[in-house]
């Protein structure tokens, strides 16, 4: 029999992830999962491969051979009918499949992430196979991945409505900024862009994990938010209504700091928005009508007392001087 080599340390920590998520894997498993797979720019990569190898080992043939046989690129497992159950059999598999996981990985060319993407100022709805519903806010990107298993999607950038459709034996599980949203069914919004991150429930139930924190679970109306680099998330309770505003042209704010708004702005305008430090402390109270670029400043500096300067390459907000 021709001899094999032992797989790399990437390679291993591939079959070994694909083990440990075919059982009951906690949320805790996930959320190390996902942070294996940013870890390094060849991970995802030899993750898909395995998976696609033994997805191609399961859609095999029947065989006559009750023992497996290991050649350079094929391996040969007993027929279906007779195979044990149980976690062990997955080990064994996935040990097979490590050993001939590169030597059968050029013919292997199964898509597993689907990107999507909008540009400032568009919206897109996206329908999964799955019966869930995206809706893409601004300049926003994730990507997708169904399987057998599992619904994945890492939000990337950008804001985007959740409506997924309940389904038991698959939880959606979607990658945001350093933290993990799970569901099985609900509808809910996330927003993650200059280091904010907001997560807001208008149905059902959603756990959300990572950070270091313990697991939060909000219920319908709630709001988990999160500023990067800090060492808590907030929960408090919102009009989810008004934070799907966006979906039919609208921004609604309510007391909200003039750097949230800015932020919001500029993922929406052509001309990326700064706030001056005289205008730190500004709050904004309205309802921005999604527009062109002059007419959403200029309606702003309605609702607030600022006033806007275009400088090369950036619109500044500034306190409004005050009368003497």
């Amino acid at each position: 029999m021709t001899g094999q080599t032992n797989p790399d340390p990437v390679q291993q920590a591939a079959v070994d992830w694909f083990v440990r998520l075919q059982g009951d894997a906690s949320l805790e498993d996930w959320t190390a999962f996902q942070s294996w797979l940013e870890a390094g720019p060849d991970h995802a990569w030899a993750y898909e491969t395995v998976e696609a190898l033994w997805v191609e080992l399961d859609d095999a043939p029947l065989i006559e051979s009750a023992t497996p046989i290991l050649t350079d690129n094929v391996v040969a497992l007993p027929p279906r009918a007779k195979r044990p159950s149980g976690r062990w059999v997955w080990a064994g598999l996935a040990a097979a499949a490590a050993a001939v996981v590169f030597a059968v990985a050029p013919r292997l060319v199964v898509p597993s992430f689907t990107d999507y993407a909008t540009r400032p100022g568009e919206t897109r709805e996206l329908a999964l196979a799955d019966g869930s519903h995206l809706t893409l806010g601004s300049a926003t990107a994730l990507r997708v991945r169904l399987n057998r298993n599992q619904r994945d999607v890492t939000l990337v950038d950008g804001e985007a409505i959740f409506d997924i459709a309940h389904d038991v034996n698959r939880p959606f599980v979607i990658g945001v900024a350093d933290r993990q949203v799970r569901v099985l069914g609900t509808e809910f919004n996330i927003l993650s862009h200059a280091d904010r991150l907001a997560i807001t429930v208008r149905r059902g139930v959603v756990a959300v994990s990572g950070g270091g924190e313990p697991q939060v679970r909000l219920v319908k109306g709630q709001q988990l938010t999160h500023t990067k680099n800090t060492v808590t998330s907030t929960v408090r309770t919102v009009d989810p209504d008004a934070v799907f505003a966006w979906k039919g042209g609208k921004l609604v704010y309510n007391n909200t700091p003039l750097a949230e708004v800015a932020a919001d702005l500029s993922r929406y305008v052509a001309t990326p928005i700064r706030v001056d430090s005289s205008a730190a402390s500004v709050k904004v109270t309205g309802v921005l009508l999604i527009d062109k670029e002059a007419a959403m400043i200029r309606r702003l500096e309605l609702f607030a007392p600022i006033v806007s300067q275009a400088r090369a390459g950036e619109i500044v907000l500034k306190a409004k001087a005050s009368r003497p």
